[in-house]
């Protein structure tokens, strides 16, 4: 979409921001089941802490997931203000939180850091939402107990609990492409003991791409090099999937103030990988010994894990919360010789077998949180948490996997003061650290074949002070006031530390940690029962940034990113049973590096709006969701000084709009059916990677 609207939606924008509305409480509905209090990573108390309210927080609902019809916390995310989700290579999607990728965001489930240990990023679309009760998606200037590696912000995905009555929900739906989902959820409180269970199957050969799509001869490059159709159009080839997951939660509270709670997971995913229609890669090279192929599938994506989570009020004044955690990941990544996708890549020579590389990774750890309230104004929160990760990779069948193991730990205080009711400050420090323990990288010899493996250099141990501090005043009226500002610490990625070296070097052992200064200024009202929102103003500056955008093609602490610009999020209620909401964010982001070609960055849209309307029809309780996306265009390849002359590619901004009609009838009962992409857009979320069009999907839900 060409933006020739961008000066109306501004003054739109401008216009709705002079209300400075405030954002709404958390709605709370009798569901059957409540957010697992010990998920959150504070102390569960009578009001939220003060750090919550010096930044952006956006708050994702189990009604607000069922709303938007997504299935997984992917698809969930793409609806929040600022956060951009695209698919490209690997049909994994890419969250980008207001234009910095998903490996610099700190990802959580229930607090326990949910990641893979080299990337640092996992699919989200691995997730289903039958069991989520909200997504806190938490921007800037983040508390300093969750540690280090939250650079753009926190998203933490909060599960159900059951309340103090049995609940039993079960969901069928089915739609195009043989699409098909089942769930079950059941849990129940039995005086000091609850449980929680949740079992999801969704299953699809694919998704059908829009009828104005029109195939296009690609390329291949590599060794040896062709063209071809790679997509002709109907169903997106190699768009299939399959996931089955399990959840299970078991609780007791003993004493008032005391819990105890295991939790316990289990995600199998298979999936197809839809290949670029213009450009794909593929390498046989025996000089290279790498079969690696674009032309690929992952028939293995499995993660488990299992936390013990207590907390426990020591004394009046004192509560002591604690966790213990264990999260393992496998991955196969199959390489085929063609599109055909019958043939496997063999690699050379003959006896290392086949281009199926495998990652298996762990992490392990605990936290510790501990709330002191010495007087009524006065909170003070003392952190420590610590992890292992290990990682594990071989590139083919046949040969040895190499190993790495690092740690990573963070201790943090926090002071929260109310200094009138009506204003508070919070500051807060913590010290982080990162240290590679093990990497054995596997050599080869002068005839290409393996000799084993050897132990590689690691670099120094990094740590990190960052500090916070956040203030926020309200007024008689409901004018709120917030501030804060923080210095935020992400460590390097395994990958970045042991691959893509300078020529002669194993490791890229003198990087250092990326940093950033996060500020936001914000204001907010509501105004009576019609209407609340919320204007923030944030500023980002990113240095040390790590890249291999540079003229030795090595990942290094070359880049500087400066990123400004505001979000509004705001909610209207003109009549009864009538909700409109909007959401809008405004980044100006630019290259400051030093050796940088263009000031321009990629992956980050300048505008992004979303657009809800929801009704609920009198007598019928017809329920009527229309929820829109509007973003700008975004650049997926620019001019490096590596490759100064490399093609700029970009996709055009789009608008797309889904729908949601749903019935209930008898009492426990609801029919509902979903379009998404209802005129049918035909458009790119990545280069060469054309988006779903119109899919159709519906079901019924049972709730006793």
């Amino acid at each position: 979409m060409v933006w020739k609207t961008k000066l109306g939606i501004l003054i739109l924008c401008a216009g709705i921001a002079t209300a400075l509305p405030a954002t709404a409480a958390e709605q709370k509905t009798d569901e059957g089941f409540e957010s697992y209090d010990l998920g959150e990573v504070y102390v569960k108390g009578e009001k939220p802490p003060i750090t919550k309210e010096t930044t952006v927080t956006n708050v994702i609902t189990a009604e607000d997931i069922k709303k938007t019809g997504s299935k997984t916390v992917a698809e969930a995310l793409n609806y929040a203000t600022g956060v951009r989700v695209s698919y490209g290579r690997k049909n994994e999607p890419r969250i980008n939180i207001r234009g910095l990728n998903q490996d610099r965001v700190l990802f959580l489930i229930d607090g326990v850091p949910y990641y893979e240990t080299n990337y640092g990023s996992l699919d989200m679309n691995q997730i289903p939402t039958d069991n989520i009760a909200k997504i806190e998606i938490i921007k800037g200037a983040a508390s300093v107990l969750y540690g280090p590696n939250a650079l753009a912000g926190v998203v933490n995905i909060i599960t159900k609990q059951s309340t103090g009555k049995p609940y039993f929900e079960v969901t069928g739906e089915g739609g195009d492409v043989d699409y098909y989902r089942g769930s079950v959820s059941h849990g129940m409180k039995i005086g000091i003991f609850s449980y929680w269970l949740n079992f999801a199957r969704t299953q699809a050969h694919g998704w059908r791409m829009s009828d104005d799509f029109v195939p296009r001869v690609g390329t291949i490059s590599g060794s040896p090099t062709g063209s071809g159709v790679f997509e002709d159009g109907g169903t997106r080839n190699q768009s299939y999937y399959k996931t089955n997951s399990l959840w299970a939660k078991f609780g007791i509270e003993p004493l008032l103030g005391h819990e105890y709670f295991i939790n316990f997971y289990y995600i199998q995913r298979d999936k197809g990988m839809p290949p670029s229609v213009l450009e794909n890669r593929r390498n046989t090279s025996t000089a290279t010994r790498t079969g690696f192929s674009q032309f690929g599938q992952i028939p293995t994506y499995d993660d488990w894990g299992i936390d013990l989570s207590g907390q426990q009020k020591i004394n009046p004044k004192f509560t002591l919360k604690e966790k213990v955690f264990f999260h393992n990941h496998v991955d196969d990544y199959v390489s085929y010789y063609d599109s055909s996708y019958s043939t496997l890549v063999a690699v050379t020579p003959a006896s290392a077998g086949y281009a199926i590389s495998r990652f298996k990774d762990y992490t392990v750890g605990g936290s510790l949180i501990g709330e002191l309230k010495p007087v009524e104004w006065n909170t003070v929160r003392l952190s420590f948490s610590y992890r292992g990760d290990s990682h594990k990779e071989r590139g083919e069948s046949g040969i040895p996997f190499s190993r790495f193991f690092s740690y990573t730990g963070s201790t943090g205080i926090e002071d929260e003061i109310t200094i009138k009711k009506n204003f508070s400050v919070v500051v807060g420090g913590s010290y982080d650290w990162f240290k590679v323990t093990e990497a054995y990288k596997k050599p080869f010899s002068s005839s290409n074949k393996i000799t084993g493996l050897r132990d590689v250099t690691k670099p120094d141990g990094m740590n990190s002070f960052n500090p916070m501090i956040g203030a926020t005043y309200t007024f008689a009226d409901t004018t709120k006031l917030f501030a804060s500002v923080a210095r935020k610490t992400r460590f390097p990625t395994l990958q970045q530390l042991y691959s893509s070296t300078q020529t002669g070097q194993e490791a890229n052992d003198k990087l250092k940690p990326e940093f950033a200064i996060n500020s936001t200024v914000g204001v907010s009202r509501s105004f009576s029962k019609y209407m609340w929102g919320e204007l923030a103003f944030f500023y980002n500056d990113i240095s040390d940034m790590i890249s291999r955008d540079n003229q030795l093609g090595a990942y290094q602490n070359t880049a500087k990113v400066e990123m400004y610009g505001f979000e509004l999020n705001t909610e209207f209620y003109p009549v009864q049973n009538l909700v409109l909401k909007l959401g809008y964010s405004f980044n100006n982001a630019t290259d400051q590096s030093p050796n940088k070609v263009t000031s321009k960055l990629v992956n980050v849209p300048e505008h992004k709006l979303d657009m809800g309307v929801s009704y609920s029809v009198p007598y019928t309780k017809t329920k009527i969701d229309l929820n829109g996306i509007l973003t700008s265009q975004v650049y997926n390849q620019l001019p490096t000084p590596n490759f100064p002359t490399q093609a700029t590619q970009r996709v055009g901004g789009y608008c797309i709009f889904n729908a949601r009609l749903a019935q209930p009838f008898l009492k426990h009962y609801e029919a509902y059916i979903n379009f998404n992409n209802i005129f049918d857009r035909n458009y790119d979320q990545e280069y060469g990677f054309p988006a779903p069009g119109r899919n159709i999907f519906g079901g019924i839900t049972a709730k006793f």
